[in-house]
């Protein structure tokens, strides 16, 4: 029968749903893994990495994030199998495999154009590796891929018609061709095992060799096969009835002979060697879906069920076992009790009981209701509910008190039994017709969940709210003689109670362990028992005393027992990795049960979970953790090796970092745990955390270590490292530096240049300044010479003047007196005074003397003027010294003993030979030079 037909036969009716306990089962949904719902093919890689042939594409699982890959023509991927660090799949028209890169990355490498004579619309639902030869199916060939010469080769199909299946089985291979017979490749050539008229319509699922009596084979309707000198010999016929004979899709062949069944609306199924089923696993108690699509078995022995919606790892080798209440039949179980082969559950619905031999719980008439407590008492076996009391017997239980809210029931003394109530305490008195209910203790109106009764019959009450009470009570038992309240610093809270272990009082909250120090009167939390619970972290004050001595106390990582060590009085305490996310009980309410088998039963929210002494030696030492991607800026793969000892050098611009990093361990009540630390940054490792990532932002250059270790329930591995390196950024770097360092230079240079022209200018305005101070001084100093000049000027004008004058009066007296003379009679005497007289005004001489007192007052006249008319005679010369005096011609006549008409002619000639035209006045010229 073909596979589509196989899937599409999903009509067969669910198989009834059983109170069964079952190993552990972790459910992962299409949201969970974020692709399609449908899990065609498991396979895993040596690094325990699983791969699944998803309908979306290549889903990835690492233990902690899952990460899809389609491929290139986005077709569904119908089978997977990982050989030798490959991981090579079949789809739709697509076939080949994928290779992990250095950084963690998944690369395609098609095959496609290799396969000889494809038809098209060919899909490949299988792939399996036997003899180095990778083989492919699909309904139309089988395919062998040879990776060392990198070609492939179509098998001749001896039937011509659809092969259905292919097997490995015991590294040979099988294939079933439809509505034909089973065959076996044989030295490059099928080979028949069995005819089509044997086989008939029979579709084969799975071959196995039962007992290492031959080959058996399981067909696609549940029924089972041997193959017997080439006969078929139907066995289990009985088991193949009682399942109803649903659809198989898979099976597995378990180490310890059982088989796994993988059906299409019946779940999984486990089947002993005698054929007797032993675990069901469907959607009426554990499953997310009921048909199976694939199983596979990991190499921690789980087993792996790729669903039609989803996925489920079965942890069928744990010492674990679980009822799972998925409908609410049963409800949160609060505490238990096992007696004459009856399992009895106390929870929030009511009191459960499971007869021997019975596979479902059926509530006993009348405890509907809340239960607290069961345990027994001198053979009774008493229950706390919400309404009262009752005695339990079989599968009855008749209320014996009416007190409301029974939290605990204990032994006072012979024939009196103590109760605790929501409001107080009363007692029963067992009498030959049954329990007396007496009166409720007087005075006494406190909520008493936990009691000790001392060997003194003192009475020691754990209230959650006020501590603890200790009460003396009166020979009627109707009032406290005495009563004595032991309060706390720390507030008690719900969680919190009295107990007796090994002979001491203690009372326990959430954070300390006190012992009752009989001298001191006061509960010490100086003790042993703190001490070795101090780094345990508690959920709950709440702690359970088993009979033998056992300590029970709740963490998030499990629950842990105390037992005292050898015959000293030190304690050791062992672990049971439980994790508080499984658990989920009320907290306060924690309850533990030994059963009568040594396993202990742990209620639980939704059912209960149970385990024998076993589990307390669980190892994890196998599982290793590695270091799966880097990111920058939690978006882009680095594309660095994370296989290489080497450091890893990132551009600055890459700083902030995101390290994923993975520990696969598939247990379900574990859950593993990361500490890291960045060395470079802090040399400090991190709190143990379930996160499986952390980013580092804004890191600074330089060189880093990254390391990271993990934990589960009690292993630790050693840790993983990945060093690398922060570059500078470019404004950091050498040459960055350099050019900074020459930009420096070159700033120092311009500023010394800047200075050192600032220095000049400064000098320059300061001598400009200083030659202005000095320009100023010396034209001070001018100013004061000239006018000093001006002064001796002006003193050398007079003199000129006075002396001028004194000649042209001397002159013209002179001249007068001579015109008189003349007027006598010249006489030998007369003519010698006139001739003294001429003498004395005479112009030489007159000349001269002038000569030399212009020459002080002007004395570069001559020279400019010979310099502009160098054609000037003397007496040329000395007429231009009177007209610059401004003299007259009547007063230039004198001097030059000449008439007044004369000057005018002399005049006249000067201006000729100056060439003065008429408009220009002769004496304004000279004085202008």
């Amino acid at each position: 029968m073909l596979l589509l037909l196989i899937v599409s036969g999903l009509a067969l009716g669910n198989l009834p749903a059983y109170g069964q306990e079952l190993p552990p089962v972790t459910n992962f949904s299409p949201n969970d893994y974020s692709a399609g719902n449908q899990n065609w093919m498991i396979s895993q890689a040596d690094n325990k990495n699983l791969y699944f042939a998803n309908s979306t594409g290549l889903l990835e699982y690492n233990g902690e994030r899952w990460r899809l890959f389609p491929v290139p023509n986005k077709s569904i991927v119908r089978s997977v199998k990982v050989v030798e660090g490959k991981i090579f799949t079949g789809a739709y028209m697509e076939a080949g495999y994928w290779t992990p890169t250095d950084s963690g990355e998944l690369v395609f490498q098609s095959l496609i154009s290799k396969f000889p004579g494809l038809s098209d619309g060919e899909q490949f639902w299988d792939v399996e590796y036997i003899d180095g030869q990778v083989v492919f199916r699909s309904f139309a060939g089988i395919y062998l891929y040879d990776p060392e010469r990198n070609e492939i080769a179509k098998m001749v199909n001896p039937g011509g018609k659809p092969i259905s299946n292919i097997f490995n089985f015991e590294d040979d291979l099988y294939f079933q061709l439809a509505g034909d017979g089973l065959y076996r490749f044989e030295k490059g050539q099928p080979r028949q095992i069995i005819t089509g008229e044997q086989l008939g319509d029979i579709a084969i699922m799975h071959l196995y060799d039962l007992e290492d009596d031959g080959l058996s084979i399981i067909t696609g309707n549940s029924e089972f096969y041997k193959i017997r000198a080439g006969e078929l010999q139907q066995f289990n016929i009985q088991l193949s009835e009682s399942i109803g004979k649903p659809n198989a899709l898979d099976a597995l062949d378990l180490d310890n002979g059982n088989l796994v069944l993988g059906t299409v609306g019946s779940g999984v199924l486990e089947i002993d060697r005698d054929g007797k089923i032993i675990g069901r696993f469907d959607q009426n108690n554990i499953l997310q879906n009921n048909t199976t699509l694939d199983l596979h078995l990991d190499q921690s022995g789980n087993v792996w069920a790729g669903l039609d919606h989803g996925i489920s790892v079965i942890d069928l080798g744990s010492s674990f076992r679980s009822f799972q209440d998925n409908r609410g039949k049963v409800g949160s179980v609060y505490d238990s009790f096992e007696k004459n082969n009856l399992l009895y559950l106390g929870t929030n619905q009511g009191l459960y009981v499971k007869m021997d031999g019975s596979k479902e719980f059926q509530l006993i008439p009348g405890t509907n209701g809340q239960v607290w407590f069961l345990n027994e008492i001198d053979g009774n076996l008493f229950c706390g509910h919400n309404s009262g009391t009752f005695l339990v017997q079989g599968a009855t239980a008749t209320k014996i008190s009416e007190r409301l809210g029974t939290w605990i029931v204990k032994k006072y003394k012979e024939d009196i039994y103590i109760q605790g109530h929501y409001n107080g305490i009363s007692f029963l008195r067992k009498q030959d017709s049954g329990f007396e209910d007496l009166p409720m203790l007087n005075n006494f109106p406190h909520s008493s969940k936990s009691i000790v009764v001392a060997k003194d019959l003192s009475i020691w009450i754990g209230n959650e709210h006020k501590g603890v009470f200790n009460l003396q009570l009166n020979d009627t038992l109707s009032a406290a003689s005495k009563t004595s309240n032991y309060k706390f610093d720390e507030e008690s809270g719900i969680t919190s109670g009295v107990f007796q272990f090994n002979d001491s009082l203690y009372y326990s909250s959430l954070t300390n362990i006190y012992k009752f120090d009989q001298v001191e009167n006061r509960f010490d939390p100086d003790n042993s028992l703190n001490l070795l619970v101090s780094d345990v972290e508690r959920v709950s004050g709440r702690m359970i005393v088993e009979e033998d001595d056992v300590l029970w106390g709740f963490s998030e990582e499990g629950i842990f027992c105390i037992e005292p060590e050898g015959i000293g009085k030190d304690y050791q305490l062992e672990y049971i990795f439980i994790d508080q996310d499984y658990r989920n009980i009320a907290v306060g309410y924690e309850n533990i049960t030994r059963l009568n088998n040594d396993r202990y039963l742990l209620g639980v929210a939704n059912g209960y979970v149970s385990f024998n002494d076993s589990a307390a030696d669980l190892n994890f030492a196998d599982f290793e953790i590695s270091i799966d991607r880097i990111t920058a800026s939690s978006i882009d793969s680095l594309g660095v090796s994370l296989n290489s000892s080497e450091e890893i050098e990132l551009p600055f611009q890459k700083n902030n970092l995101k390290f994923e990093f993975s520990a696969p361990v598939f247990k379900k009540y574990t859950n593993t745990k990361y500490s890291y630390r960045l060395v470079g940054l802090s040399s400090n490792w991190s709190a143990w955390t379930e996160e499986h990532e952390v980013s580092y932002e804004n890191l600074n250059f330089g060189d880093y270590i990254f390391e990271v270790k993990a934990r589960v329930g009690n292993a630790e591995t050693e840790p993983v490292s990945v060093p690398f390196n922060v570059e500078r950024p470019f404004y950091l770097s050498t040459t960055a530096i350099i050019l900074y360092v020459l930009i420096f230079l070159l700033i120092l240079y311009a500023v010394h240049l800047m200075n050192r022209r600032h220095h000049r200018k400064y000098l320059a305005e300061n001598e400009r300044a200083l030659k202005l101070k000095n320009l100023e001084a010396e034209k001070e100093i001018i100013k004061l010479k000239n006018e000093k000049l001006e002064q001796d000027m002006a003193g050398k004008n007079r003199e000129l003047a006075v002396t001028t004058m004194s000649l042209i009066k001397k002159n013209e007296f002179l001249t007068k007196i001579k015109d008189q003379l003349k007027e006598y009679e010249k006489t030998g005497k007369v003519n010698s005074v006139i001739q003294t007289i001429d003498k004395d005004i005479s112009e030489e001489d007159n000349w001269k003397f002038f000569k030399k007192a212009f020459s002080n007052a002007d004395k570069d006249f001559f020279k400019k003027i010979k310099s502009k008319h160098p054609e000037l005679t003397s007496n040329d010369l000395k007429l231009c010294a009177y007209l610059r005096l401004n003299l007259s011609s009547k007063e230039i006549a004198p001097l030059l003993n000449i008439s007044v008409k004369s000057v005018e002619i002399k005049r006249y000639r000067l201006r000729k030979k100056m060439n003065l035209d008429r408009e220009t006045n002769l004496t304004e010229y000279i004085l202008s030079l």
